[in-house]
């Protein structure tokens, strides 16, 4: 009863601030506006400078449009971060630009999931090349953000700082014990013992077949990640196996000295001193990478060369706008306006879809996937995988002439799912409101205030495995497969980008640069001709900065009172808002 008051405390807080906005939006603005007018100039580089890249809050696809900072306003604490666009563009100016003398990194409160820590890795490595250096000081390291570290020529931690080598972690809250003491019942459709997504609304401990999803996929993140850092360290990867069985994060700081992990242990204001005397300098001079990377176009200019469009599709897969999300979203009938928009610009020679997705509902997959496939029938379409292409995330994928994912991807999760809510016990026992039903046929509509009758239930069943099949036939047809074997490695598994290489999900591993490099070969573009531009381009109309800060404040209010709890209300958000037949993941890795 606690959760649920706290609930509508919230619901009542959200409304509140949602309205105060509104009366605060112009002052918002205009210290946007001075945000905005203050904001970092293009870097002018000079010989020994150094590209500071402070990555210290979650690391995005894509740069909010927010023209200000959301904290300045509210007094809430936002980590200040950097999308992942950014980064890699601020590496490839370092790497381009002769002053710039090499890079000090810092990740100190960085998160993201293994995919991007691969990417952005995977990018150090190709700058190595140039011979020019990456120093990284942390106060701590988490296991991620030590993966990237890895790559240092040096690599140095706080005198007692730590380090977490202590492997990796998948927590999955479950959610019927919630459920049941609201007297919510959650009726489950779905097809596939490894679709995990609902297990949280049905079960109250793991099933040993998403046990057994979750130890392989996690086993597959962590073989490609401690071969890369032995790699780097020059030892075994057994070595490294037995040191995260000795808790590292523990250790004291003359312990940690003992392991190899890390070059020194030091005080922060002693790392600018050891860049000194790599550059001969004198005096530090550092260039952010928000800086550096507004220098792009300096470097590699786009005059007449052709255009290779890098469509995102990052989010939750969703049929309205409204519809209950955290965070970005897909909207189908927006994304197919771009299809449609990058399909007759002659100007794009070839489409790269970049997608970031755990899924969402089954039905504007479809929608998305129909789009993607008469601008496929036009011009070369590639898609790029990030974290997730999972589920609907894979629907949309699979219309693609090429795949490619990172070895640390997740995707597959080829399933589908109905969940129907039915809050009448909640209603009525709880808050002591009841129902009464006029209808004029002995169905009548579904409400989210009853059970399914017998019949509603195997007409769902029905759908949902209607659903499924349509799925495995757009991947069969995608994939060239037959349908039976792509049945065989469905069933709603995840699998990582390695293994989707190895059961022929997947075409080649490899990041955005290496999928953008390949459509412009299909499209007929000599090497260095080509020029990526991205969509969808920012809004930054009146109108879309005031629903990022509605939105925004909402999310704060919400975490700020419920704490915890605050899942719980996502729950319901998304129960009530969702399409009736879902293809979605829900799998996540802490590292």
């Amino acid at each position: 009863m606690k959760s649920f008051l706290k609930m509508v405390v919230a619901a009542f807080v959200g409304v509140f601030l949602a309205m105060i906005v509104s009366t605060l939006f112009y002052t918002c603005t205009f210290v946007g506006l001075m945000a905005s007018m203050s904001e970092e100039e293009s870097a002018v580089t000079k010989p020994n400078d150094v590209l500071v890249l402070k990555i210290n809050g979650p690391v995005q696809e894509m740069s909010s449009s927010l023209p200000f900072n959301f904290d300045m306003l509210t007094g809430f604490s936002l980590k200040e971060s950097l999308d992942l666009q950014t980064i890699m563009k601020a590496i490839d100016v370092a790497e381009a630009d002769p002053n710039i003398a090499g890079i000090y990194l810092n990740t100190d409160n960085m998160s993201a999931q293994p995919a991007t820590f691969e990417a952005i890795h995977n990018r150090f490595e190709e700058f190595k090349k140039s011979g020019k250096w990456i120093v990284s000081y942390n106060d701590n390291y988490s296991l991620g953000q030590y993966y990237l570290a890895s790559m240092a020529d040096s690599l140095f931690v706080n005198t007692i700082g730590t380090v977490q080598f202590d492997g990796m972690t998948s927590v999955v809250p479950y959610f019927k014990g919630l459920l049941e003491k609201l007297d919510v019942n959650v009726q489950i459709f779905r097809v596939g013992s490894f679709k995990s997504a609902v297990e949280p609304y049905m079960l109250s401990e793991m099933s040993d077949a998403n046990r057994e999803q979750i130890t392989r996929y996690m086993t597959s993140i962590w073989e490609v990640m401690a071969t890369d850092i032995a790699a780097h360290l020059d030892v075994d990867v057994a070595y490294l196996d037995s040191l995260a069985d000795e808790a590292v994060s523990y250790m004291q700081p003359e312990e940690l000295a003992t392991t190899g992990l890390v070059d020194a242990q030091i005080y922060k204001e002693d790392v600018e001193k050891i860049i000194l005397e790599k550059t001969g300098e004198e005096k530090f001079h550092g260039v952010t990478a928000k800086a550096l990377s507004k220098n792009y176009a300096k470097h590699f200019p786009t005059v007449g060369k052709s255009k290779i469009a890098v469509l995102y599709a990052v989010g939750e897969i969703l049929s309205e706008e409204g519809s209950a999300t955290d965070g970005p979203a897909i909207y189908w009938p927006t994304i197919i306006k771009e299809i449609k928009a990058l399909q007759k610009d002659e100007d794009v020679k070839a489409v790269v879809l970049r997608v970031n997705s755990t899924g969402g509902s089954a039905f504007a997959s479809e929608q998305i996937w129909k789009a993607l496939s008469d601008l496929r029938d036009v011009k070369p379409l590639i898609v790029s995988m990030s974290d997730y292409a999972a589920s609907g995330g894979y629907y949309i994928s699979a219309p693609a002439d090429y795949v490619f994912a990172e070895p640390n991807t997740l995707t597959g999760s080829i399933g589908v799912f109905g969940m129907i809510p039915d809050f009448s016990g909640l209603a009525t026992k709880k808050l002591g409101v009841t129902f009464q039903e006029v209808k004029t046929h002995e169905i009548g509509a579904l409400t989210a205030f009853r059970s399914a009758t017998s019949v509603e239930t195997a007409k769902i069943q029905k759908g949902v495995e209607h659903t499924y099949d349509l799925f495995l036939t757009r991947c069969a047809e995608g994939r060239a497969m037959a349908k039976d074997s792509i049945a065989m490695i469905a069933g709603g598994r995840v699998w990582t980008g390695t293994d989707a290489l190895a059961n022929g999900l997947v075409d080649e591993l490899g990041g955005l640069a290496d999928a953008v490099e390949y459509a412009a070969k299909q499209a007929g573009i000599e090497d260095g001709q080509y020029f990526p531009d991205y969509y969808p381009k920012a809004d930054d109309s009146f109108q879309s900065l005031f629903k990022t800060v509605t939105d925004e404040a909402t999310i704060r209010v919400a975490d700020y009172v419920l704490g915890r709890d605050r899942e719980s209300l996502r729950f319901i958000q998304t129960l009530k808002d969702a399409d009736r037949i879902q293809a979605r993941s829900f799998d996540r890795v802490e590292m």
